[in-house]
């Protein structure tokens, strides 16, 4: 096949890249338009789940989860900190480490975004069908393949847990 530059290979919007990107911009509209109202955006509401999960973190923590800039990451939680989803606490032994917790009030938006985000699930699912598990087991398997498995150990700085 010659593109249109007169070079040999597929043309640029056959490629899987492309292909892909556009995939990923469509997708995040369609959960970004889900999620409007929250005052959120995805990276932001995804912060926010990953601190419901997982407890208390730093900016650190969270940007080696998510691959993302530390910077990023702290300007992400000081927009949820002005919203009133999280709060800054010392860590109890690493003074200069801060760490971020939810409000009722984040709680309170990460159990509607979940709700939210589930219905934008359902609806992509309807799409692709019986292809949902291989799609997402595929992607999963890219991912994995480019950038190594999630960090499972997220905090160099543990909260010591306080004995009963």
């Amino acid at each position: 096949m010659t593109s249109a530059a007169g070079g040999a290979g597929p043309q640029w919007q056959d490629g899987f890249p492309h292909v892909l990107w556009r995939a990923q911009q469509a997708v995040h509209r369609h959960t970004q338009s889900a999620i409007d109202g929250l005052g959120v955006t995805l990276t932001q509401l995804g912060l926010a789940v990953h601190l419901d999960e997982l407890g208390l973190m730093s900016a650190s923590d969270l940007a080696r989860i998510f691959r993302l800039t530390p910077q990023s990451v702290t300007t992400a939680l000081a927009q949820l900190e002005r919203l009133g989803w999280v709060r800054r606490l010392p860590h109890p032994v690493h003074k200069r480490v801060v760490l971020h917790e939810l409000t009722e009030t984040g709680l309170a938006g990460v159990a509607d975004g979940r709700t939210r985000i589930a219905h934008a699930d359902s609806a992509l699912s309807e799409i692709l069908g019986e292809e949902r598990a291989a799609a997402i087991e595929t992607l999963r398997r890219l991912t994995v393949a480019l950038e190594g498995e999630t960090p499972s150990q997220p905090s160099p700085w543990p909260v010591p847990r306080s004995t009963p």
